[in-house]
């Protein structure tokens, strides 16, 4: 990854680099981003597969690169996995470089290919180098975001191209003109003040002195004219304009032509838009490359600008009138061509003003949504809205061109979204098409329960499925067509005026029922409507049974699989959740619609796996890794700062890796949509607490319920309430502050009895043992410790279970039932050895240290302490660390002597060894490396003065150690 300013170098090392690697016999494939040009979808990868010459014994292409027609992909997946194999392939011939130009003005998709591909770079022979400009690199850009996700996961090298500085140029000069040392002095500083450090500048400033005869050889050396004798121009885009106006008029309007087209210029396109004959632009085209002004490519089909500046400064030299004409002619010859970019004519036709410009962005549009980038597709939709705002006759165009831009935006830019489908309603009024203004209300609902607004949402979602629903069945038939339009679905064709009719629009009109109602469960599912999303959902699928569907129906029917996952899991239903889930997810399958298929990974992981199944370790990381390669393949759905890497946050919480949680929670600025939010929700209050960072629990606690304690529900994610007012009520007792903790606890209670949810209930038992024991009332505590086991048992959570019998087990340590407390917590360990949660773990151990206190076993006190700070530090668990620090000195208060001189550290190794296990199952159980237990044995014969597993084992035995 070469970065730096424009001139800098970046292309300069790349053309080096290329022409070492053609030398060496190495294949080179080129695509380059452009700025004035719109470029489509995988832009930079359809030129770099153009320029792709097949020889023997070397593969071929994927099918959708070599034709260029990227409406064609069917499956982003699909394209990614062929395009690596065709890599691979390449690679295996022999090696290769693969060089992507000025990707800071790359779309979204392009970059998520490139991070496909990229995963894949060290297992073969193959360089990939990409440029881009540092300073125009904005958090607008993909890139921006992406940058880091590229540079780790391929394990890249980022090399940053700086000006370069006096000594730098004084070197250049005296190795390219040697001249005497005052001479030398003079340029150098010449140069220094000019060029400002830009290589571009410098380069373009030597040569400009050679032309106007100031810097000239003399015999074997040069020599220098007064440089005060000229002005300097003080643009680069003076000295371009001087020497282009060398090259004569013939020259310079060509030129400025080829500016207008783009920076790579097809030699027919060129011909065509000036009229001119092949000889004449060949002669055009030399005396530009004399000039240094163009490139020719190996195919001689086209040119390119030598740099990008070197355009942008022929472009604005334009008076911009003629730009208009031009931009026009080029149009008018780019819609002539056979195959054609509609990127590219629509920004040439808007440039001319030209009243079809609309219509191609919309062909533009489509053609991105189909390869799932969506945000460029709104962009493209957005644009035509704006260009025929107030034209007559175009009214019902705009309203559904707003309403798809709105809906393009539903897991991306939801507040943008809403305003676009607010346009989109009151167009649709003013054109009288009520369908569309219903289904605009409709999706203005989905909106807001996707920004967290579910109470308003879920009222105009309902509101305007029942003006569908009431409507004639003539009218409402316009509302059962254009699947595609509709956001909905990603079929492989074009849109331009086919008939796309839902084949089961008649019976589901019979019925009374509108395809929208499919969608419904899953929201009202998600902010605790569960008895009724549940009903609703089985009602539908029983509907939709056995009727032909299309693409509307189909992702309906998906929907209401997805609110009966959810409403199962919250419900206590595991398995009917899991078993919905991926019913769901087949459904999903059939339309290509990956966002919503990682969106069930998402809610199966964090509301069944992690709660009811967290000892099945294989699948809930292949759930993880499932979820995270759907939202990479919807990635032009989502916030372009967005990380797939969230849906890892539960797995690498459960499991102790905490800074790898941090690091994506920080790096992540935009939600995105409440599924993704859902994953900080619910993963970084209760690791922030752990750490005792309780300002930043706070402010999600203030985020999600800003109304506190009285919050009432279904106007949020259910589960994420439910969760942050236990936290809530924990920062209360934590500070004394028993009103408070009060308060939120019996917000929980009404939450559970309003939604019905079963998931959470154990947990609120706890909150409630936690209250009673803090005011004093053990007897209640411990009522409600044993309530909390019995609902964590019954549908089983071992999560919750852990944290049940770890309360259970210290209310029966204070109340001197160690033998029952010794029970609860051995059982609770094992749980969280099975479940792999070392947090859990250090929390029990240390309740088990407080019992061996209390049992005066100071020694086995301070074993388990050792090993819970070992657990707690690399988390930085701080109030957990300062408890257990707490305890140790308690433990040296007892004054009991350790037998042997042993460390803490090596009884607990000595007792496992004198357990029968091996060096290998030791490191496994206390969280170390086989080469630290051996170590730890050997101070400890040597203490023992002992020199066998069996002589140690003996002593452990009779120190009471075993």
């Amino acid at each position: 990854m070469v970065s730096g300013e424009a001139g800098i170098g970046k292309t300069s090392m790349a053309r080096d680099l290329v022409g070492e690697a053609i030398r060496s016999g190495v294949c080179v494939l080129i695509g380059h981003c452009y700025d004035l040009t719109v470029t489509p979808p995988y832009g930079p990868w359809l030129e770099l597969s153009a320029t792709y010459r097949r020889a023997d014994g070397m593969p071929a292409l994927p099918d959708v690169l070599a034709s260029g027609r990227i409406e064609e992909i069917e499956s982003q997946a699909t394209l990614f996995t062929q395009v690596k194999a065709f890599f691979a392939a390449l690679a295996s011939v022999g090696p290769a470089l693969v060089v992507l130009e000025d990707l800071h003005w790359a779309d979204q998709a392009s970059i998520e290919l490139l991070r496909s591909l990229g995963t894949s770079l060290a297992t073969i022979p193959m360089l990939v180098l990409v440029t881009y400009r540092s300073d125009e690199l904005t958090r607008m850009q993909p890139l921006y975001h992406q940058l880091p996700s590229l540079i780790r996961e391929s394990a890249g090298r980022r090399l940053d191209l700086h000006p370069i500085q006096a000594p730098d140029l004084r070197n250049l000069v005296h190795a390219h003109y040697p001249m005497s040392e005052v001479d030398e002095f003079r340029l150098v500083a010449y140069l220094e003040r000019h060029a400002e450090g830009n290589p571009f500048f410098v380069v373009e400033l030597l040569r400009e002195l050679a032309e106007e005869d100031l810097l000239r050889p003399n015999g074997g050396a040069w020599s220098l004219g007064e440089l005060d004798r000229i002005v300097v121009p003080s643009l680069l885009r003076q000295v371009i304009d001087a020497r282009v106006s060398r090259l004569g008029d013939e020259t310079r309007e060509p030129l400025s032509v080829a500016a207008v087209i783009g920076h790579d210029i097809p030699l027919d396109l060129w011909a065509r838009v000036l009229g001119s004959d092949e000889d004449a632009l060949l002669t055009i085209v030399e005396r530009a490359i004399d000039a240094q002004l163009l490139n020719a490519a190996p195919d001689g089909t086209r040119v390119r600008f030598v740099h990008a500046l070197t355009r942008e400064a022929l472009y604005e030299a334009v008076m911009s009138p003629r730009r208009r004409l031009w931009h026009q002619r080029v149009g008018d010859a780019l819609v002539a061509q056979p195959r054609v970019s509609p990127d590219e004519v629509a920004f040439h036709f808007e440039r001319a003003g030209d009243p079809r410009a609309w219509e191609w962005y919309v062909r533009a549009g489509e053609r991105a949504q189909r390869a799932y980038s969506w945000l460029m597709a709104k962009d493209r939709f957005v644009t035509a809205a704006a260009l025929i705002d107030g034209v007559p006759g175009l009214e019902a165009r705009r309203s559904r061109l707003l309403y798809r831009s709105g809906r393009l935006q539903r897991y991306s830019q939801t507040i943008d979204g809403i305003a676009n489908l607010v346009a989109a309603e009151r167009a649709a009024n003013q054109a009288g098409n009520r369908v569309l203004a219903a289904d605009a209300k409709y999706s203005r609902g989905l909106l807001r329960c996707f920004s967290d607004d579910f109470g308003s949402g879920l009222v105009e979602m309902e509101d305007g499925i029942l003006e569908l629903e009431a409507m004639p069945a003539d009218e409402a038939m316009e509302s059962w067509e254009r699947a595609t339009w509709l956001a909905d679905a990603l079929p492989p064709r074009e849109l331009v005026d086919l008939p796309d009719f839902e084949p089961s629009a008649k019976i589901m009109i019979a019925a009374g029922i509108h395809h929208r109602r499919g969608g419904l469960p899953w929201f009202l599912a998600a902010a605790g409507h569960l008895t009724r999303a549940k009903s609703m959902a089985e009602q539908f699928i029983a509907l939709t049974e056995g009727i032909p569907a299309g693409e509307l129906v189909i992702s309906a029917t998906g929907h209401s699989w997805f609110g009966l996952g959810l409403a199962n899991a919250a419900l206590g239903n595991p398995v009917a959740a899991r078993a919905a889930f991926a019913r769901a997810r087949q459904i999903y399958d059939r339309i290509e619609h990956h966002a919503v298929i990682g969106f069930t990974q998402l809610s199966e992981l964090r509301d069944v796996m992690l709660p009811y199944f967290p000892t099945q370790l294989p699948e809930r990381a292949q759930l993880a890794t499932d979820a995270e390669t759907s939202l990479d393949l919807a990635a032009g759905a989502f916030p372009s700062d967005r990380s797939s890497r969230r849906a890892r946050l539960g797995l690498l919480f459960i499991e102790g890796r905490w800074d790898e949680a941090c690091a994506i929670a920080d790096e992540v600025e935009a939600d995105g949509n409440y599924v993704l939010r859902r994953e900080i929700t619910n993963v970084m209050p209760p690791l922030w607490y752990a750490q005792g960072r309780i300002d930043l629990v706070q402010r999600m606690v203030r985020r999600l319920l800003p109304q506190g304690p009285a919050a009432e529900p279904g106007d949020v994610v259910l589960l994420d309430a439910l969760l942050l007012q236990r936290i809530a009520a924990d920062i209360a007792l934590d500070r004394g502050d028993l009103s408070a903790a009060l308060a939120w606890i019996e917000a929980n209670d009404r939450w559970l009895d309003w939604s019905g949810a079963v998931l959470g209930r154990a947990e609120n038992r706890l909150s409630w043992a936690r209250y009673c024991r803090q005011a004093g009332d053990l007897v209640l505590a411990a009522r409600h410790a044993g309530l909390a086991v019995e609902s964590a048992a019954d549908p089983r959570q071992p999560l919750a279970l852990i944290a049940a019998l770890r309360m259970r087990g210290e209310l029966s340590t204070g109340s001197g039932k160690f033998d029952a407390a010794l029970g609860d917590l051995a059982e609770a360990l094992a749980l969280a050895d099975a479940c792999a949660v070392p947090y859990e773990r250090a929390l029990t151990l240390i309740a088990r240290a407080e019992l061996r206190l209390a049992a005066r076993s100071p020694v086995d006190a301070q074993t388990d302490l050792i090993a819970a700070r070992d657990l707690l530090a690399p988390l930085r668990a701080q109030p957990s660390i300062d408890r257990v620090d707490a305890l140790l000195s308690a433990v040296g208060a007892l004054g009991e002597s350790v037998p042997g001189g042993l460390t803490p550290r090596e009884i607990e190794v000595l007792r496992l060894v004198a357990l029968g296990m091996t060096d290998a199952e030791v490191a496994s159980r206390l969280f170390i490396s086989p080469r630290t237990v051996s170590q730890h044995l050997r101070s400890v014969y040597g203490k023992l003065d002992v020199s066998s597993r069996s002589a140690a084992t003996r002593f452990a035995i009779e120190h009471n150690l075993a």
